[in-house]
């Protein structure tokens, strides 16, 4: 694949469109970063956070809905054993210890009717490799649906031995008002133990503490960055704009074991994210699966989930 990280134009917004069952839906993708979804209009309101001008700052700063791939949002030191092998994450020389590898990856890409397809091949020669020497394929589907998306992504090994594999994504859930008018709903039981925002195994039940977002609560007053587990049934977690009378479900499949929750005080957006594992789940194979979603797909194994961001009208 021809390197085109360089490129003036990393930055060019590929445009989905469709009118579907009356509602009018439109995506925005940047292919050549990261395959980052930047925006996602559903009859006329806009529901992610992208910031351009951040984006092009030397730093990068991301916005929009990204992916995270192999290992979701933190892990530890950058480092983890697989297979009694020494991994450390590294890409260009450099330390990742945030986010995984694949956000400021160029995707090769397929735009088809109101949707769009793109992959990823990481080979002895792909920079990603350097800090992820497991050769395969990562694969996305975005297709517009009636008032959302449908999101799936695979990861194919391609090589001779088992590959560790995490995936995630990271949107930012525009306030298009006042912060009072949003209330948030996180449909799970569990919430992880951290040090420095960093998983350390431990779980506790969230009934009873300030933590407990079975119910829908006001994103007002809420200053958070936990990691959840153990979902109830198959409800969807929920934001509601209150002051435009939408909801915005994420209907995540099971493999989606994890959510993040990040509610920066101040912030024009709040961030509720899938995972497949927990973040630092490479770190945690001594606790049990169902805690840490860890888990490595042999070779020729494909891996892979949808989860579908629908916008409902509130009652």
């Amino acid at each position: 694949m021809p390197n085109r990280r360089d490129a003036a134009d990393i930055f060019e917004i590929h445009r989905m469109q469709a009118t579907i069952d009356g509602h009018e839906v439109v995506a925005g993708v940047q292919p050549l970063c990261g395959a980052n979804l930047v925006s996602l209009r559903v009859d006329g309101h806009e529901y992610l956070h992208y910031d351009d001008d951040a984006a092009r700052r030397p730093e990068r700063v991301y916005s929009g809905c990204f992916v995270m791939f192999p290992t979701p949002c933190r892990l530890r030191d950058g480092r983890y054993e697989v297979h009694g092998e020494a991994i450390t994450q590294r890409k260009a020389g450099r330390l990742v210890d945030i986010h995984g590898l694949v956000r400021d990856e160029p995707f090769e890409f397929c735009l088809s009717e109101g949707g769009i397809d793109l992959h990823l091949d990481i080979t002895p020669d792909h920079p990603v490799y350097e800090g992820y020497p497991f050769p395969g394929r990562l694969s996305l589907r975005m297709q517009l649906m009636a008032r959302g998306l449908e999101y799936s992504f695979s990861f194919e090994n391609h090589g001779r031995r088992p590959a560790p594999v995490g995936f995630g994504l990271h949107p930012y859930w525009r306030i298009p008002g006042r912060r009072e008018d949003v209330c948030i709903r996180i449909p799970f039981g569990q919430v992880m133990l951290a040090e420095e925002l960093i998983p350390t195994g431990p779980t506790r039940p969230v009934a009873g503490t300030p933590l407990d977002l079975r119910q829908t609560r006001p994103l007002e007053g809420l200053d958070l960055d936990n990691v959840f587990l153990e979902r109830l049934g198959d409800d969807p977690a929920r934001i509601e704009f209150r002051d435009i009378g939408k909801c915005m479900t994420l209907r995540a499949d099971e493999v989606f074991s994890h959510q993040v929750l990040y509610t920066p005080p101040g912030k024009p957006f709040v961030c509720v994210e899938d995972l497949t594992c927990a973040p630092n789940a490479m770190n945690l194979q001594s606790v049990p699966q169902e805690v840490s979603g860890f888990r490595v797909i042999g070779p020729g194994e494909v891996f892979g989930g949808t989860t579908r961001f629908v916008v409902e009208n509130l009652q």
